[in-house]
């Protein structure tokens, strides 16, 4: 999550057919090649089973020449790939059936994975890379090199809707407006492909998170946790009936900890509740639900190291943090400078929303079916984070703060530091480390309302499944910024520090600081938005013949943005005869700036699926798509408000027995003209490229014995900017970076999960191998972030069949492991700064936890 700068924007470019259809035949090329490598290990495989399949009899094809479905042994396949999937498409298929490449995670597999966030639920699935060190919430998910952070290419879905329209807005990441919990039943990514058909501004794909409802029994669970950091939680679900047609599901979690480095204080603490009613009918059923989310997130951002590979003394890569409880609340000038409100870093990224969802179904006969989804979310974000900014030598500092103090007292003759509650004099070699850290505290506090319709309707006729669908979405926000800048120093939980002049007696004469903020309204901002989307979109599945499907779509898509922005001017603060920082400060006028845009834009794919056999498949598929993006162009006036024509192909091969499964994938996307415009100070740097990633994603999972599952989840890519090319406006030089790498995404990402199963299977040892490749904090590839390799280990143990214990170690070795530099110090060419900014990974931590579930 970057914050502060729009950037990476894209303008369309004219494609011809001519190359589209040279990206096709280059996928192909890759499809066919890994059809023969899957094929082969088939053929081994039917060899050895002397000519039966993995389930026996009665899984051949039928004898009329359809493929039959892959039975139920296959269905438990590794990879699941029997699996209904919901997510990608608007008619229900099995994994193995789909044209585009898909990744399923059930309950089980939630279950060991305990993720904190949607960014460690995703963190296995190939194709995707994600940065999930900023915490629970605010993190990075990037999908199959398109050039870009935060959630800008892939939605996240709650049953099959958004959980807010727009997941990629300032201070809107989709992660901050729902949390994983007991009552999540599974699952369902999909990289590119349909995506950008089903599910609005989606080219890079959809998560789409499925929850519990009621069930005809009455389950349910009770999950007791503890952890590092004085971690608790608590998460309880129960589903029922209440009658034969009327189902129950409630159920939620609370937990409270430190955060995952230890800031001193309750840093993430809350919950989120929900409880939802289903009523069943003969021809279809509605489902009517309610979500409570009220929860507070510690984010991190980047920090002093030693280096790319250790922290500084006192300050630990793995568990140090800038968070302190000497300003776990700050007072700041309000927004027009007539007072003063206090910021709480405390509160961290306090979401507070409530969630209405209303989904139904109905079947008019065998042909026609209705599907409505509709959601409303109330509520807001506060967000409260410490950024990095820069820093600088203590001693320098100092000397460099002279000529200002003077400024308001000539007879200051020198400078100190003094921490905010003493009046004791501190010398540069007082500060740890000797640096001087100039942090930044972003106040920002969204106000969101969001009402979200999907009504479609299905008809069969024939081989076809023609879906015609009209989503509508609006939505309105007011966002507030009030950003300010601290001095601080490079430790764990440091002190706030002031600077004040002195004269030759050493009285205080004049200060830099005003209660440790150097820089009041370092960003002032306040925002009005009224967003309103209508979209058609129209599929058809077309069984072409036993072995052969057709799955296409297209996407019309009409967007309407009006809003205000607040003007701002400069003023004196009552401090500023005696307080440097309090001359000159950014206020708000009074003024607002109205703006309005709208556009129309069409998105569509197409896809074929040919299963050789029961057990091998093989698909293909192209995709134009856009990406309307947030409202950044509108707000600043600076950047490409719609990205088009962002090509995708990809076609792989699918393969399914007991044994092994394998999902492989090879992709390529254009993204022409990607425009950059980077506000760094007064200066804004623009310039101009295009972007081409191609690559092979693969998934296999192994049972080779009753005792022992091994899973892998890879992805090999080439990630280049075509052409980047502009002026640096601080030096008036041209400046080219073609060939370079994609900013921040490795080349190269790896995950091996290895499972043996002890004691008839009661207890299960696992353990997550990921290594990252090497990556680029900078678009000019000056500042490498090295590759690493991240082992975690944890062990499951039924103790009885209802009652189970999980303990898990993350990172065992305490690995340090960058994924990102300082995005606030240039993201074109970075900036070589006194001490390396760097945000690791968190280093060790443990969580154990007992479940009841009947």
């Amino acid at each position: 999550m970057r914050r502060a700068s729009p950037r990476q924007q894209v303008r369309g470019a004219k494609t011809t057919w001519p190359y589209v259809g040279m990206m096709i035949m280059r996928a192909f090329r890759i499809t066919l090649l890994c059809t023969a490598a899957v094929a082969a290990n088939c053929l081994s495989s039917v060899a050895m089973a002397q000519g039966v399949a993995p389930g026996g009899a009665g899984q051949a094809a039928q004898t009329d020449g359809r493929v039959s479905q892959p039975a139920a042994n296959e269905a438990s396949s590794p990879l699941d790939l029997n699996t209904i999937v919901v997510t990608g498409a608007t008619v229900a298929r099995t994994k193995f059936e789909t044209s585009y490449a898909i990744t399923t995670l059930n309950g089980a597999e939630l279950t060991r994975k305990s993720p904190r966030g949607i960014a460690e639920l995703i963190n296995d699935v190939p194709g995707i890379y994600v940065e999930s060190s900023g915490g629970d919430v605010g993190n990075n998910v990037y999908s199959r090199g398109l050039p870009n952070d935060n959630y800008r290419y892939i939605s996240v879905l709650e049953d099959g809707l958004p959980v807010f329209e727009e997941g990629a807005g300032a201070f809107t990441n989709a992660d901050e407006f729902f949390r994983i919990d007991s009552m999540v039943k599974s699952a369902q990514i999909v990289r590119g492909g349909s995506a950008s058909i089903t599910a609005s501004n989606s080219p890079g794909g959809v998560v789409n998170i499925l929850t519990k409802h009621g069930t005809e029994n009455l389950e349910g669970l009770v999950k007791v946790e503890g952890g590092s950091n004085n971690h608790l939680r608590t998460d309880v679900s129960l589903t029922g009936p209440l009658t034969d047609r009327i189902l129950f599901d409630i159920g939620g979690f609370y937990r409270v900890d430190n955060g995952d480095r230890n800031v001193g204080y309750a840093a993430n603490k809350g919950g989120q509740f929900r409880a939802g009613l289903t009523f069943k009918f003969d021809d279809g059923e509605v489902y009517a639900g309610y979500r409570k989310l009220d929860d507070h997130a510690v984010f991190y951002t980047a920090m002093p190291l030693a280096s790319t590979s250790s922290g500084l003394p006192g300050l630990s890569a793995g568990a140090g943090t800038l968070y302190s409880p000497a300003f776990a609340t700050v007072s700041v000038p309000n927004g027009y400078g007539t007072g003063n409100q206090t910021v709480s870093l405390q509160d961290g990224v306090h979401t507070n929303t409530d969630t209405f969802t209303l989904l139904a179904r109905k079947d008019f006969g065998a042909r026609f079916t209705v599907n409505e989804k509709a959601r409303y979310t109330h509520g807001y974000v506060d967000f409260n984070g410490l950024f990095s900014n820069t820093d600088a030598p203590s001693a320098a500092f100092l000397t460099s703060s002279l000529a200002s103090l003077k400024s308001l007292a000539p007879s200051t003759v020198s400078a100190a530091y003094r921490a905010i509650g003493s009046n004791t004099n501190l010398g540069a070699a007082d500060i740890a480390n000797g640096l001087i850290e100039n942090e930044s505290i972003y106040h920002t506090l969204v106000n969101v309302d969001n009402f979200i319709n999907d009504l479609s309707g299905t008809f069969k006729a024939g081989a076809h499944k023609i879906t015609l669908g009209y989503y509508f979405s609006h939505y309105t926000q007011r966002q507030q910024w009030n950003w300010n800048n601290i001095l601080t120093e490079a430790t764990n939980q440091p002190r706030l520090l002031d600077v004040v002049g002195l004269d030759t007696a050493g009285n205080v004469t004049s200060h830099l600081t005003a209660n440790g903020v150097v820089n009041p309204h370092a960003n002032l901002n306040d925002f009005h938005d009224d967003v309103t989307q209508n979209s058609i979109y129209l599929t058809d599945t077309w069984k072409i013949d036993g072995r052969l499907t057709f799955d296409g779509g297209v996407r019309m898509q009409h967007e309407k943005k009006t809003g205000l922005i607040a003007g701002t001017t400069t003023a004196n603060l009552p401090g500023s005869a005696t307080i440097v920082a309090d001359n000159n400060v950014t206020v708000f006028s009074g003024a607002y700036t109205p703006y309005r845009f709208s556009t129309t834009q069409w998105a569509f794919s197409g896809g074929l699926n040919y299963e050789f056999n029961p057990r091998l498949a093989t698909f293909l598929r192209y995709s134009n798509s856009f990406r309307i993006t947030p409202e950044f162009a509108q707000w600043f006036n600076c950047c490409n408000a719609v990205e088009t024509r962002i090509q995708m192909v990809e076609g792989g091969v699918k393969y399914a027995s007991r044994p092994i499964s394998a999902f492989v994938t090879g992709f390529f996307n254009d993204f022409p003209n990607v425009s950059f415009n980077e506000i760094a100070g007064n200066q804004v740097i623009t310039a101009k490229a295009s972007a081409r990633s191609y690559g092979l994603e693969a998934e296999f999972v192994a049972r080779p014995t009753a005792w022992f599952d091994l899973a892998f989840g890879g992805t090999l890519q080439s990630i280049k900017y075509q052409g980047f090319a502009g002026t640096d406006p601080t030096t008036g030089q041209p400046f080219s970076y073609s060939g370079k790498q994609i900013v921040r995404q490795p080349s190269l990402m790896a995950s091996v999960r290895p499972t043996v199963h002890l004691i008839g299977g009661a207890l299960d040892v696992f353990s997550d191998i990921r290594h990252t490749g090497k990556r680029y904090a900078d678009v000019a590839n000056t500042i490498a972030l090295p590759a690493y390799t991240e082992v975690s280990l944890g062990a499951d143990w039924a103790i009885t069949k209802r009652l189970h214990a999980m303990g898990q170690i993350s990172n065992l070795f305490n690995t340090v492991g960058l994924t990102e530099g300082n995005p606030r110090s240039g993201i074109v060419q970075g900036v070589a700064e006194p001490q390396f900014q760097g945000r690791p990974i968190f280093g060790r931590r443990f969580k154990v936890s007992m479940t009841y579930s009947f």
